[in-house]
């Protein structure tokens, strides 16, 4: 059941309650950025094959001592592969990418002693967040309508193939450093293992890469196991109907999440129920109050054969390109099965991070990982056993359990 529908079966049984709307709710990205107090900038770069991303940039802390100090940092709109920008080399550049459903929202949500993004700017990095096509932030293309099928015709492949190294390639260009750091969440890991697939020359490009619940392999997932039969009944039921485009909040969904999921509402426990449904196991290290900001931009929406593409690394206990089905596989690959995604490939310093909590990615499925990557230097349990999938973006302890040695990992390779 969608998530709204859940929300709105809480309004309509619920007794009468104060409203109150957090004021993150309606913000975007870059306006939760400033209302911390640090520099956004609004960048857009265009793929080979039509899509305009749009790229969300910290230059510096609260501090300073970042990029960009030359120029008004605030909501700098730069358009294409030049920019005027000007700004000074200190080999400290991160790019950051999201999770599935997932946005570059994911690393500002939370106060900016506890969210990522903001740590690595008071430390001194030029930080660049990710958006995938199609969702919230990257829905326009050259020629396409998100109105129109062709516009959600991609998977992992495509994110993997386009979209992340022309962002990693602007983010070079605008930077001047020829290499940056990567750090990626869930998809956000494993669209970058399967980017050296199509792009090898790109581990050249990165000096090392943080995967937080690394996701390749995902046949011992918890999550398929006690989910699958009704995620199969809700991929046959979209396909049939022609679905593409999967789970985007609007601003009304926002309002309602805020209203319905602020500490004051009588059916605030939907919500936990709801990232119980969708994340795994509840922690107590998610801040109740914030709880509803992060409903209210999450998910953020893509297309519905990513969707099926995660599924698929399940059921064929393989991490693999997307599987079309015979007569468009022979067409797309030359063969009637999809090839493999070699983790081989991928010869950049990896950092591995995980927890036995993580209802999606599993220790077993790690392990595996950790066996095929030919230079992880470091495999990190997080010491906590009931730490889930998305504490790694939004737990307020993130910092000491996490963040704490996912930055000393990239100290080292500045």
């Amino acid at each position: 059941m969608h998530p709204a529908i859940l929300l709105l079966t809480a309004v309509l049984m619920a007794p009468p309650a104060t409203a109150h709307v957090h004021p993150h709710t309606f913000l975007t990205t870059p306006e939760i950025i400033q209302a911390r107090g640090y520099p956004a900038q609004t960048h857009h770069v265009t793929t080979s094959d039509g899509y305009v991303l749009e790229l969300h940039r910290i230059p510096r802390g609260r501090r300073g001592g970042g990029r960009g100090e030359g120029v008004n940092a605030v909501d700098v709109v730069s358009s294409g592969k030049n920019s005027s920008i000007n700004t000074k080399e200190n080999g400290k550049v991160v790019f950051l990418q999201h999770c599935l459903l997932c946005s570059s929202a994911d690393f500002v949500m939370n106060d900016p002693d506890q969210a990522f993004a903001f740590i690595l700017a008071d430390l001194g990095y030029d930080v660049w967040l990710g958006n995938v096509r199609g969702n919230v932030y990257s829905r326009r293309h050259v020629r396409l309508s998100p109105n129109q099928r062709e516009f959600w015709d991609y998977s992992i492949n495509e994110i993997a193939r386009y979209d992340v190294p022309a962002m990693l390639t602007y983010v070079r260009e605008v930077t001047g450093s020829p290499t940056i750091s990567y750090v990626g969440h869930s998809m956000g890991t494993a669209v970058f293992f399967a980017m050296m697939n199509y792009h090898p020359q790109i581990n050249n490009w990165v000096r090392v890469m943080a995967a937080m619940a690394p996701v390749a392999y995902l046949h011992n997932s918890r999550f398929f196991k006690i989910y699958e039969d009704y995620l199969e009944l809700l991929d046959v039921t979209a396909a049939k109907l022609g679905i593409e485009e999967f789970l985007m909040n609007d601003p009304g969904f926002a309002k309602l999440a805020s209203v319905l999921c602020s500490p004051l509402s009588p059916v605030k426990f939907i919500c936990s129920a709801i990232r119980l449904f969708l994340f795994g196991l509840n922690s107590d290290y998610v801040d109740k109050n914030y709880q509803s900001v992060i409903l209210a931009h999450n998910p953020a929406g893509i297309s519905s054969s990513v969707m099926r593409h995660i599924r698929q690394f399940n059921v064929s206990r393989q991490f693999q390109a997307f599987d079309y089905g015979a007569t468009r596989n022979q067409r797309e690959y030359g063969s009637t099965s999809p090839p493999r995604y070699s983790l081989a490939r991928v010869t950049v310093p990896v950092g591995l991070f995980w927890s036995e909590g993580d209802w999606l990615v599993d220790p077993l499925d790690v392990r595996q990982v950790a066996s095929e990557l030919p230079q992880v230097v470091l495999n990190y349990r997080v010491p906590l056993s009931d730490f889930n999938h998305n504490d790694f973006m939004w737990a307020e302890n993130a910092r000491d359990v996490v963040y704490g040695q996912l930055a000393s990992l990239l100290e080292a390779y500045n």
